[in-house]
């Protein structure tokens, strides 16, 4: 894979227009919004909520661009040789306060999970030595030294 690598200050500007794009989406009343993005290779499962001031849940779906941007990020966020993290919560609080939670070791609760394929995709875009390759992750990966 190409490296497209995002410098901190690059992260923060797509973070400000993911913000610009979920405020512009915004349901009325809202108090806190929520994204989750989960990734291996292709197999990738978003999830998106909303609460109003009172606490209660709003049907509310961010811009598709919304996912984009977070894969953007996700590519962006590689490093050589430690891969790139799995999943990504992002809180958004009013009036433009944003908070993300990047998770790079664990393995992340699947609604369905991921085929072998995805792994070796995930290997393939993002290459991790073996030290940096989680338990978790197919044993036909682990065993593999990645020295990419």
């Amino acid at each position: 894979m190409v490296s497209l690598e995002l410098d901190p200050d690059e992260q923060n500007a797509l973070l400000n227009e993911l913000t610009g794009l979920v405020l512009e989406s915004a349901p009325t009343d809202w108090s806190r919004i929520a994204l989750e993005y989960k990734a291996i290779g292709r197999h990738v499962q978003v999830g998106a909520g909303a609460k109003d001031s009172a606490g209660n849940l709003i049907q509310w779906s961010p811009p598709d661009e919304s996912w984009q941007l977070l894969w953007r990020l996700r590519v962006g966020m590689h490093r050589k040789r430690l891969g790139t993290w799995f999943s990504a919560l992002y809180r958004l609080s009013p009036p433009n306060t944003y908070e993300i939670v990047y998770n790079r070791e664990n393995e992340p609760q699947w609604n369905s999970q991921p085929s072998l394929a995805d792994f070796l995709e995930e290997q393939s875009n993002f290459p991790r030595t073996m030290a940096n390759t989680p338990a978790w992750f197919p044993a036909e990966l682990r065993t593999e030294q990645r020295e990419q």
